[in-house]
């Protein structure tokens, strides 16, 4: 995810109130660390740990092969190498590494999987006339 191209991945960026755009920063989650009920940033988040509760972000979710999330996800972009148990709806891009897990349904614009991630569920893209939608809650 992070270096393989020797890019840096883009970062996420809010509009202020007089129109110039600042990067989001982010909120790190380290492994061992656990979080049980609904969890909201206005950053991106970079996840080690584990959370149990719906994941609303205004960002993007970057997950390690070690992070692991129970409950919906609501996001601009998410990059996961850990296990999802949930919906995810993303803004934008959705992205599964080869050792990500997803058991869900995903709505997205722009979707990635690598050779070897597990995804059970449906996926739907955004931009399809007449689509379901996952809506948040």
């Amino acid at each position: 995810m992070f270096g393989k191209n020797g890019n840096t991945p883009k970062s996420n960026s809010k509009s202020s109130s007089n129109g110039t755009s600042t990067p989001l920063e982010v909120c790190n989650l380290a492994s061992g660390t656990t979080i049980n009920g609904d969890f909201k940033a206005e950053s991106n988040i970079r996840l080690e740990g584990s959370i149990y509760g719906k994941v609303t972000c205004a960002g993007r979710i970057v997950m390690s092969k070690t992070a692991y999330i129970k409950g919906d996800i609501f996001c601009q972009n998410i990059n996961s190498e850990g296990k999802i148990e949930g919906n995810i709806v993303a803004k934008e891009k959705v992205s599964l590494s080869s050792t990500a897990i997803v058991e869900g349904n995903i709505k997205y614009n722009v979707f990635q999987i690598e050779e070897g991630a597990i995804f059970n569920g449906q996926a739907v893209c955004a931009k399809s006339a007449g689509t379901a939608s996952l809506k948040e809650r």
